[in-house]
């Protein structure tokens, strides 16, 4: 597969435009968070990888031919598992669209990768309904005690351990999001980002408790809800996405105003 230059980035857009859970490949498409891109040809090409730096890849197209199922083969054993070794990286995953063809192409055709261990998982893309949301908003009150307290803060799209790679744009390097922070003292106890995957009004947010023992205590719906409320007034609306497994994660969205709208696989390649 050949390795676009940003400027050729836009001839793979209508691949990635018709699916909410493309919007993380539509943000470095159009240039707003760090990653490399991938199609089979430049003239009407079928196939595309785009792989967001310190997160996943995401592939779209047709894989039935069988030269886009050997360049899939060819990108993964001389771009995807070199760059891996090179960063120290024992896994990584990639997001495809619903087919058959992907599954048996990962789950069966990948003799050449003897060493990688391919398992599936499914996730589902939420999308977020304001009314539910407010009404929550008016009986669920923040119960923060006197020493806890809501931070908003900015924070970095992407670690400094992606910032060397040669593939990173240096405004990549000072880039910030907004996340809000639930914390005790010094200690963020849970925390709720902008992931920094934007697409139009759209974006992406994490969440996470650190501590199993803080866990079930109502802060990461707080922590939540101060960011949501935070790029509302903005015009942003938010996504969530998790997988299947997930059941707190299911819970909490529900509660926030999420409800699942898309359903995919993704393939995890796990360095034995």
């Amino acid at each position: 597969m050949k390795e676009l230059n940003y400027e050729e980035y836009e001839i793979l857009e209508s691949l990635f435009n018709q699916k909410k859970q493309h919007i993380p490949a539509l943000s470095v498409l159009r240039g707003s968070y760090p990653g490399r891109v991938f199609t089979d040809v430049t003239e009407r090409p079928t196939l595309a990888i785009v792989w967001a730096t310190g997160r996943w890849m995401y592939a779209a197209g047709n894989i039935n031919p069988e030269q886009n199922k050997e360049a899939v083969k060819l990108f993964l054993q001389d771009v995807a598992l070199p760059d891996c070794k090179a960063q120290n990286r024992s896994w990584f995953e990639i997001y495809t669209d619903d087919s058959r063809e992907w599954e048996t192409l990962f789950l069966g055709g990948m003799d050449k990768l003897n060493k990688w261990n391919v398992d599936k998982h499914l996730e589902s893309v939420y999308v977020f309904h304001s009314e539910q949301f407010n009404r929550r908003q008016q009986y669920a009150k923040p119960d923060l005690t006197s020493n806890l307290r809501i931070e908003l803060s900015e924070y970095p799209v992407l670690p400094d351990a992606y910032h060397h790679l040669p593939y990173v744009l240096s405004k990549f390097a000072e880039q910030t999001t907004c996340g809000a922070a639930v914390k005790l003292g010094e200690s963020t106890l849970s925390i709720c980002k902008n992931n920094g995957f934007t697409a139009g009004r759209e974006y992406f947010i994490d969440v996470d408790t650190f501590e199993a023992a803080e866990r079930n205590k109502g802060y990461a719906e707080q922590a939540a809800t101060a960011l949501i409320d935070y790029y509302l007034t903005r015009g942003m609306v938010p996504l969530w996405e998790t997988t299947h497994e997930n059941h707190p994660s299911h819970r909490l969205a529900s509660k926030l105003g999420f409800a699942p709208v898309e359903q995919y696989p993704v393939f995890s390649f796990v360095r034995r």
